[in-house]
């Protein structure tokens, strides 16, 4: 198989892209929503300043039967090429995924990356199935694991609101320095240089295992633009953040994006800046965004989020709130040499 380059405006390029996606994901993971058409063609098409996109499929009998992209960033983590493919189920294990993978390895080899990352997803005890066959295949391909993941979701419909206000009233004594501040759309300016220096820290505060990867240095403009691009493709975004009374400072901050149809949303992320921590701040403002959202979105049931098996702190925190596991998501990564 000889993958071919998309053009993602191409409207019959794009279209038959996103079926294979929507094939597979509904294939591998039925128990989670449906990919929204019109929110991935709006993804794809658009232009951003971050990062570079190459989108390539392989076709059997003239149709589109895999799709893959590689995802380069181009201000922060420049070394890195984050890869994804999908196989439509009944075309795999005849060459289409590698096929794929040797033609976006070529796109990262071509824009110098040293470093290909993927992530392949897998089941916990008492979860919904998943067969394994991503690991298997990055394994095959040379990929190592190198950081264990569990993905976990709450049923924001089923919250008990008296144990919740039990809960954020056990966070207040400890954070008598913080008022907590919620919006919905970009980040209000006067906290986003804020957030963005939080925010930075993600990458390398939260537990990383052997990840080939940098602190990021995003600022209010950038955060702004990457905020704007999730809107215009119809996606809503709730954030909510921790700041310091006495100096102004952004302590804590969460982040979630809510699908189009706003019935399921995703942490974006929930970080502390380690000055601030100890005042139980993400639980704090995890429970306001919560709130935001109910009050918003009154048809969204499920919330995920994703953290490593080893971020104790934070599976903590999220099991407090409800989240109950559901599936891994390993993450591999292969050095280029």
């Amino acid at each position: 198989m000889e993958p071919t380059t998309v053009d993602m405006h191409d409207d019959k390029q794009a279209e038959d892209f996103f079926a294979v996606y929507h094939a597979a994901h509904v294939a591998d993971t039925p128990d989670e929503p449906p990919p929204l058409r019109d929110e991935f063609l709006a993804l794809g098409r658009q232009e951003s300043a971050e990062v570079r996109t190459a989108f390539e499929a392989v076709y059997a009998d003239n149709e589109m039967v895999g799709a893959g992209m590689v995802v380069m960033p181009t201000i922060d983590n420049t070394h890195l090429a984050d890869v994804k493919i999908w196989v439509r189920p009944q075309h795999r294990r005849r060459g289409a995924g590698r096929a794929l993978l040797a033609q976006l390895t070529r796109h990262a080899r071509d824009a110098e990356r040293r470093t290909l990352f993927a992530q392949a997803l897998g089941p916990v005890p008492g979860g919904p199935p998943r067969d394994g066959a991503g690991a298997r295949f990055l394994e095959a391909a040379g990929f190592t694991a190198v950081l264990s993941m569990v993905s976990r979701r709450v049923d924001l419909t089923g919250v008990d609101a008296a144990a919740e206000q039990a809960l954020l009233e056990q966070c207040l004594p400890h954070a008598t320095e913080y008022d907590t501040v919620t919006w919905d759309g970009t980040t209000p300016d006067p906290l986003a240089a804020g957030v963005a220096t939080v925010t930075n820290r993600t990458n390398t505060d939260a537990p990383r295992g052997g990840m080939d990867i940098e602190q990021a240095t995003l600022d209010a403009r950038r955060l702004h633009a990457e905020e704007r691009q999730w809107l215009d493709a119809g996606s809503q975004l709730v954030g909510a953040a921790a700041v310091h009374r006495p100096t102004g400072e952004v302590a804590a901050v969460t982040s979630i994006g809510v699908r189009p149809s706003g019935d399921h949303g995703r942490i974006r992320t929930t970080i502390a800046h380690p000055v601030h921590r100890g005042h139980r701040l993400g639980t704090l403002v995890k429970i306001e965004a919560h709130r935001q959202v109910r009050r918003l979105f009154p048809q969204l049931r499920y919330v995920s989020t994703s953290n490593a098996d080893a971020n104790d702190h934070m599976v903590a925190i999220n099991e407090k709130l409800g989240y109950a596991a559901y599936q891994t998501g390993t993450n591999y990564q292969r050095r280029l040499d």
